[in-house]
C-alpha cells in the first residue's frame, strides 16, 4: 500500500461528454493492427447535483452514461454521451432525482403542476439505463432491469424511443438478454397483477433485412409462465443461463415484496426500490429449466444445498445428460449493497474483503447424477435434486466474469475476470485467466492498487484457438496522487500487457460491454 490519504473521488466526479468528433489516440505499446470493431460500454456516470448540491447514495444510482469505443489499427477513438432517460431529465431540472433509483429516494417531481401530481396515482419508476446494455437489429439499447429500455443510435450515441415492457404483460426485465446464433433475443421478466406474481420467458425474433426492431417486437413471443412460489413476492433475476436447447431461470432467496410495493402505489411518497427487497437466507435457490423449442417447463424439482445471491450467470452448456451452469455467486447481498459513494471515495468498501466466487451446477437433464467439477448432486426421497456448486476460481472474484463471446452457450475452458470495485483479495490490482479444465491461473498485473471495469474479450477473426483474442479493461488507480483512468489491452494468450490508451476525457468505469467486429 502507498502512504498517504486515499481518495478516490477524481472517479466518481461527473464524467464529461465528448464532442460529436470524438478523441482519438495512439495505442502505446505492441499492439496489433488486426483489432477492426466497435466496443459500446455503459456505466453510471451523473452523481451530483452542483447548484443543489446534492449526490446520490449509490454508484449503481449514478445516470447512465455511454461510452464507444472504435478501434482500428494501432488508433483508438473514443465518444461518450449521457443516456437521455426521463428520469435524467426530471433530476436535472429538479437538482436532484425524482424517479426512485436503487438507493437514492425519489423526491416531488416539480416537471408536473400540482394537480398533475395529484391526479399520478401510479408513482413512475426510473428507466435511468446505466447498468445493461445490448446490440439488436443494428441498434444499441440500455436498460436497468426494471420497466424500461431505450434505443440509442450507434453513429452519434442519441437516445431514441423508450419502451415499456408493461405493455407486453411484464412488469420489468432482466438487463441481459440472450441472443442465440440465429438472432433471436431471449429474455425473463416478472409479471405482477392482482392474480399474484409470475415469471414470463419471452423471444423476440431476429430483425429481418428491410424491417425494424419495432416489426420484430409485434412477434414477442412468451413461452413459458411460471408461478412465484409465494403469490406476494417475485424472485429479483438479473440474468440467466441458456444452452444450445435449454433456458435455465434461477430463483434466488432475494424477494420483491409485492404488498409493500402495492403499498407504495397507493400512498406514495419518498421511496427507494431497495425498500422493497428482501434477503431471505433462510431459503435456498432453484433451478427452472425451460426447453427452448417448445417452452416446456422440466418437472423435476431441483434445488441448491444451500442459498447463495447471484448477479451473472456466466455461461451454461450441455455434456452427458446435464447442463453445466456457471454463476458468480456471493452468500449474501453486501457487496451489492455496500457500494455507496461515500465509501468508495474513501475506501472503506474497496478494503473490505470481497466473498465473490465462480460456482459450477451441474443440472440432470436425464437420469445421469454425477457430481463433476466439485460439484454434488443428490437426488433425495422425494426426488427433489439437491445441487451443491463446485468452486471454479478462488474466493474473491466480484462484477462479472468474461469469455469469449463465440463460445457462449457451449463448452468452454477459459474465463476471465477481476477484483471489480475491491482492493483486497487473490484476484485484487489484476486481470485472471482462470483455466475451468485445470484450475490452473495466470494474470497480468497492474503493480499498484486499481478498480477494474469489466473486461472485454475482442475474439482474433482468424482465431483457431478460444484463447486467441484481446481482452481490454478500463483502470482506476493513482488513489494517493493525482488519480488516473485509462485502459489497457491484454493478449489473452499470454496474459501479457501490449498495449495502453489514456484520453483527455477520461473513460468511464464502465459496468458492462458489448462488443461488434465491424467499424459504426
Amino acid at each position: 500500500m502507498e502512504e498517504g490519504t486515499f481518495n478516490a473521488n477524481f472517479s466518481y466526479k461527473n464524467h464529461e461528454e465528448t464532442g460529436d468528433k470524438g478523441e482519438t489516440v495512439e495505442i502505446q505499446g505492441n499492439f496489433p493492427d488486426w483489432v477492426n470493431g466497435t466496443v459500446f460500454a455503459v456505466g453510471p456516470g451523473k452523481f451530483h447535483f452542483q447548484e443543489s448540491g446534492f449526490t446520490v447514495n449509490h454508484f449503481g444510482d449514478g445516470f447512465g452514461i455511454i461510452c464507444k469505443l472504435v478501434i482500428s489499427g494501432k488508433k483508438i477513438t473514443q465518444w461518450k454521451k449521457y443516456v437521455q432517460s426521463d428520469a435524467l431529465k426530471k433530476a436535472n431540472e429538479a437538482g436532484k432525482p425524482v424517479l426512485a433509483e436503487l438507493f437514492t429516494s425519489s423526491s416531488t417531481d416539480v416537471t408536473k403542476s400540482t394537480l398533475g401530481r395529484i391526479m399520478s396515482f401510479v408513482p413512475e419508476v426510473t428507466d435511468n439505463g446505466n447498468h445493461g446494455i445490448c446490440y439488436f437489429g443494428n441498434e444499441i439499447y440500455t436498460m436497468n432491469g426494471l420497466q424500461y429500455f431505450r434505443e440509442i443510435h450507434p453513429k452519434d450515441l442519441s437516445s431514441g424511443k423508450k419502451y415499456d415492457s408493461s405493455k407486453f404483460g411484464i412488469s420489468s426485465s432482466t438487463p441481459h438478454p440472450l441472443i442465440d446464433y440465429d438472432g433471436t433475443m431471449y429474455n425473463t421478466g416478472a409479471s405482477i397483477s392482482a392474480t399474484g406474481s409470475k415469471q414470463k420467458i419471452f423471444k423476440i425474433p431476429r430483425v429481418k433485412p428491410g424491417e425494424t426492431f419495432k416489426d420484430s417486437l409485434k412477434n414477442l413471443e412468451v413461452i413459458a409462465t411460471l408461478p412465484s412460489r409465494r403469490i406476494t413476492h417475485s424472485h429479483i433475476h438479473h440474468s440467466f443461463g441458456m444452452s444450445e436447447n435449454y433456458l435455465v431461470l434461477i430463483e434466488q432467496p432475494y424477494l420483491l415484496n409485492g404488498k409493500k410495493l402495492l403499498g407504495w402505489m397507493f400512498t406514495g411518497g419518498a421511496v427507494k426500490l431497495n425498500d422493497f427487497s428482501e434477503w431471505r437466507p433462510d431459503k435456498t435457490n432453484r433451478f427452472v429449466i425451460v426447453e427452448k423449442s417448445t417452452g416446456k417447463i422440466l418437472k423435476r424439482k431441483i434445488e441448491s444445498s444451500e442459498p447463495f445471491f447471484f448477479l451473472h450467470v456466466i455461461n451454461c452448456y450441455e455434456e452427458n445428460n446435464q447442463l453445466l451452469l456457471d454463476i458468480l455467486t456471493f452468500p449474501g447481498i453486501n457487496e451489492i449493497q455496500g457500494m455507496y459513494l461515500k465509501s468508495l471515495i474513501d475506501g472503506t468498501f474497496c478494503n473490505s474483503e470481497p466473498c465473490g466466487i465462480l460456482k459450477r451446477f451441474v443440472l440432470p437433464l436425464a437420469e445421469n447424477f454425477e457430481g463433476r467439477f466439485g460439484s454434488k448432486v443428490c437426488l433425495r426421497p422425494d426426488h427433489t435434486v439437491l445441487v451443491n456448486g463446485g468452486s471454479m476460481s478462488k474466493q474473491g472474484v466480484q462484477h462479472s466474469v468474461t469469455i469469449n463471446p463465440n463460445y457462449r452457450f457451449r463448452k468452454y475452458r477459459f474465463a476471465y475476470g477481476n477484483s471489480g470495485f475491491f482492493l483486497q483479495g487473490p484476484y485484487s490490482n489484476k486481470v485472471t485467466k482462470m483455466d475451468l479444465t485445470t484450475g490452473g491461473e495466470t494474470a497480468w498485473e497492474l503493480g499498484e492498487d486499481g478498480l477494474l471495469s469489466e473486461v472485454i474479450f475482442i475474439p482474433h477473426p482468424d482465431g483457431i484457438d478460444e484463447d486467441d483474442g484481446i481482452l481490454l479493461v478500463g483502470v482506476c488507480s493513482g488513489f494517493r496522487y493525482e488519480g488516473r483512468l485509462f485502459f489497457v489491452f491484454i493478449c489473452a494468450k499470454t496474459m501479457i500487457e501490449i498495449g495502453r490508451a489514456e484520453f483527455k476525457i477520461p473513460n468511464i468505469l464502465y459496468v458492462h460491454t458489448v462488443y461488434i467486429p465491424s467499424i459504426i
